[in-house]
């Protein structure tokens, strides 16, 4: 039995059951071109994965087992993955790297702890 690659990749991004053509094997770039063809632009699918996740709701979407049957979990995985990356969604939100704090005193004594073999 051959899996529903495109049509499960899509779901996944877009949470909904979309008829694609079929190619018998996992193609990331042919499901997105084709829900690009079906209005789901970068844009939009960007927008929809913010919602949802907004909403507390799991993105991308949990495929329905009959939909990913005949699929590797970790072939699909992968696809899911790199569809993500040519949407430009590999990460919802970048965040700046995080600011240094100074340490407490608690802190600096316990950095400057070391174990009895250590002191010289």
């Amino acid at each position: 039995m051959t899996g529903r690659w495109q049509a499960a990749i899509a779901y996944a991004l877009v949470g909904t059951e979309l008829p694609l053509d079929e190619g018998g094997r996992a193609d990331p770039e042919a499901a997105v071109a084709a829900l690009s063809a079906r209005g789901w632009t970068a844009v939009r699918v960007g927008a929809h994965a913010r919602e949802v996740s907004a909403d507390a709701r799991p993105w991308p979407h949990p495929v329905p087992a009959d939909l990913r049957a005949g699929c590797g979990p970790a072939q699909l995985q992968a696809a899911v993955a790199r569809a993500r990356e040519l949407l430009g969604l590999a990460t919802l939100e970048v965040r700046p790297p995080s600011r240094r704090n100074l340490l407490t005193a608690d802190e600096r004594r316990l950095l400057a702890e070391v174990p009895p073999h250590h002191v010289q």
